[in-house]
């Protein structure tokens, strides 16, 4: 739940969800950053409203859409809510913090892009149902890892270049690695 005085700290992006402005929780691993964000009543993105929050600010707030994905100094990072577990049947993706399950779209791209996909298609049109970029998105200057098993989700832009990791250790710290909160509205 959010207070009306700190409304003007949230985007509500068209789905209803309201998104922190800002990140928070920095230096914090992915399962410190849950619980963390659970005392506070909040959770963190998974992918597929991370790509509706990059296309809202884009189009409406290209500040906030720069400081996410240009490519420039400093570091900026901030995890998704996205784990990957292989099964017997497949890759499997867990959201809500490992517990949402659903098994990996037999769409998404499957493999390392380095460099290697458009920040804009993968936003607009090519990214399956769970937010991750599908087999046919062109090509560009994101480099994207794929899922691995026993993996999470982080999206990082700096002086060189921007990535989409699903490849990355869940036990993970770094001072500038954040979290953009989603709140409930009142």
């Amino acid at each position: 739940m959010i207070s009306n005085n700190s409304e003007r700290d949230y985007i509500k992006l068209p789905s209803g969800i309201l998104v922190a402005k800002q990140k928070i929780l920095h230096g914090k691993n992915w399962s410190e950053t849950h619980g963390a964000l659970q005392e506070q009543g909040k959770r963190m993105l998974i992918p597929l409203e991370f790509v509706e929050f990059l296309k809202y600010t884009r189009e409406n707030f290209p500040e906030i859409y720069r400081d996410v994905t240009e490519v420039r100094s400093p570091w900026r990072a901030e995890h998704l809510d996205a784990y990957f577990e292989k099964r017997k049947d497949g890759l499997y993706i867990l959201t809500g913090n490992k517990t949402k399950e659903e098994k990996l779209d037999e769409d998404t791209l499957m493999e390392d892009r380095i460099p290697g996909i458009s920040l804009d298609d993968y936003i607009d049109r090519a990214h399956t149902s769970q937010g991750l970029p599908r087999r046919d998105v062109k090509k560009g200057n994101l480099y994207f890892w794929h899922p691995r098993n026993v993996s999470v989700a982080w999206f990082d832009a700096l002086g060189n270049r921007a990535n989409l990791y699903c490849d990355w250790f869940p036990q993970f710290r770094y001072f500038d690695i954040g979290v953009r909160a989603v709140a409930q509205e009142k």
